[in-house]
C-alpha cells in the first residue's frame, strides 16, 4: 500500500495552498529518510514531487551552475528530477535541465542563459503549482488526518524496514554494475527457470535478474544481454562471474 500512496496531510489539502500542500509531502518523506527507509519503499510520484521541489530551490537560491556541480554525484536524485518534469507537464523545464547537464560544468558563463530562460519559463510552467496541482489531482493521493499522521508514518516504517532476499540481492548487482537501484517493478515466481525472475529499475533503465542453482544474472531488458554475474556462496557472498571477484553480500 504504502509503496503506491502519496500520502499528505487533509489539513494541507483542505488549505489549497500549493506550497503546503507540496511540503507536506516532504515533511513525511523527510521522516521516512531520517529513519533509514530505501526509496523503493516510498511511493515513486511522492519522491518525483519531493525532488521537483528540491530542484526548484536549488536554481532559485544557486543557479544552475551550483546545481550541475552538485548534482554531479547525485545521479538517482536527477533521475527523480527529469522523470517528475515529465510527469508533471513541465516539457520546457525538461529539455533545459537536458541541455544543461550537457555543458561542460566549468563553462560557468554558460548557466546564465539557462538561468534566464528559467526564470521565462516559470511564467509559464510554474513548477510550484504544476508540482501540487498533480499531486492534487493524482489517482492515488492518500491525505491523512493530522492526529492520525503519525501513526500511519509509524506503520509504514514498519512495514518498510524488512528486506527481503531478492532485493538484497539485486541491489548488490547494481552495485557491481555501477547503477543506482530504484525499485522493483514485478516479480515473477513461476517462470520458464523455475527459480524466479525479478524484474527492477536503475537511474539507467530496465533489468531483470534471475537466479539458478545459487547462480544469479542480471539482464539488460531490452537487449536482453547479461550485464553482470553472481554466485551465491554459503557465506552469503556474492561473486562477480566475470572477474571472479568476491563482495560481500547481507543476508
Amino acid at each position: 500500500m504504502f509503496t503506491e500512496k502519496i500520502i499528505i496531510s487533509q489539513k494541507s489539502l483542505d488549505s489549497q495552498t500549493p506550497s503546503k500542500i507540496i511540503d507536506s509531502n516532504i515533511q513525511y518523506i523527510t521522516k521516512l529518510f531520517q529513519n533509514n527507509i530505501h526509496d523503493s519503499n516510498i511511493c515513486e510520484d511522492s519522491l518525483k514531487s519531493y525532488y521537483i521541489d528540491y530542484y526548484l530551490s536549488h536554481i532559485l537560491h544557486g543557479g544552475f551552475s551550483n546545481f550541475i556541480e552538485h548534482i554531479e554525484s547525485r545521479p538517482k536524485t536527477l533521475y527523480y528530477i527529469k522523470e517528475g518534469l515529465k510527469s508533471i507537464g513541465a516539457q520546457n523545464h525538461l529539455e533545459l535541465l537536458i541541455h544543461a547537464i550537457q555543458i561542460d560544468s566549468e563553462t560557468l558563463q554558460s548557466f546564465s542563459l539557462f538561468n534566464t530562460l528559467f526564470s521565462e519559463f516559470q511564467e509559464k510552467e510554474n513548477l510550484l503549482e504544476l508540482n501540487s496541482q498533480w499531486i492534487v489531482e493524482h489517482k492515488n493521493l492518500y491525505p491523512v488526518k493530522e492526529n492520525r499522521l503519525n501513526e500511519v508514518l509509524n506503520e509504514h516504517i514498519g512495514t518498510s524496514k524488512s528486506e527481503d532476499r531478492p532485493t538484497k540481492i539485486i541491489k548488490e548487482l547494481c552495485s557491481i554494475a555501477n547503477e543506482e537501484f530504484i525499485r522493483i517493478t514485478v516479480g515473477e515466481n513461476n517462470n520458464l527457470y523455475n527459480d524466479g525472475a525479478w524484474y527492477f529499475k536503475t537511474d539507467r533503465g530496465y533489468y531483470y535478474m534471475v537466479e539458478k542453482n545459487h547462480l544469479v544474472t542480471m539482464y539488460n531488458s531490452q537487449t536482453k544481454e547479461p550485464v553482470v554475474r553472481g554466485k551465491i556462496t554459503s557465506t552469503h557472498s556474492l561473486t562477480k562471474g566475470y572477474k571472479s571477484i568476491l563482495t560481500k553480500f547481507l543476508g
